[in-house]
């Protein structure tokens, strides 16, 4: 599974064949199909159990009663977490979330983690704290920056530290609350 997650998250899907895997496993490739029937649900297992683990980062100690600020903060806070210990499998999540090949499963769990942030933007729009329009649109508007911050620290037109995400998370902030 490392080897696959290292692999997949460097050359994507359709870079990667099952003898490389299984050969930087250290395994034969039939040991890999006695496992999975195809590379497309080996990649299903590696997006479930990566993006369970990030929803579990995300839920763990959530303060429901907290500001709508403090809440915000938990969750990005959380997110720099998971991808500051994970890099690989945040990298890997990101590139095949879209995937044509994500079994339903997979993507209901993806749409399960959105629903968490749509939750945080529904109770801040009730309280008069974030803007009013589609909770998706804010989702993907903060989220989508913290990723592009991941993907510019990868190609290195940023440093990834907390002192970057902290600011970019701020700026998301100012642009998300009411005037």
């Amino acid at each position: 599974m490392a080897a696959a997650l290292n692999l997949f998250s460097e050359l994507g899907f359709h870079g990667v064949a099952v003898p490389r895997i299984a050969k930087d496993a250290g395994i034969a490739t039939g040991s890999v199909y006695n496992y999975f029937k195809s590379k497309e649900d080996l990649v299903n297992e590696l997006f479930w159990i990566w993006k369970q683990k990030l929803k579990g980062y995300y839920l763990t100690d959530f303060p429901a009663d907290a500001s709508t600020r403090m809440q915000f903060e938990f969750i990005w806070q959380r997110l720099h977490k998971y991808t500051d210990d994970f890099p690989q499998a945040f990298l890997f999540i990101e590139d095949h979330l879209h995937a044509s090949y994500l079994t339903k499963d997979c993507l209901a769990l993806e749409e399960e983690v959105f629903e968490i942030g749509r939750y945080f933007v529904r109770g801040g729009q009730a309280a008069g704290v974030l803007r009013v329009t589609d909770p998706q649109m804010i989702v993907g508007f903060f989220f989508g920056a913290f990723v592009q911050y991941f993907k510019d620290t990868r190609s290195n037109r940023q440093i990834w530290n907390i002192e970057n995400s902290l600011a970019i998370r701020d700026l998301c902030w100012a642009a998300m609350v009411v005037e």
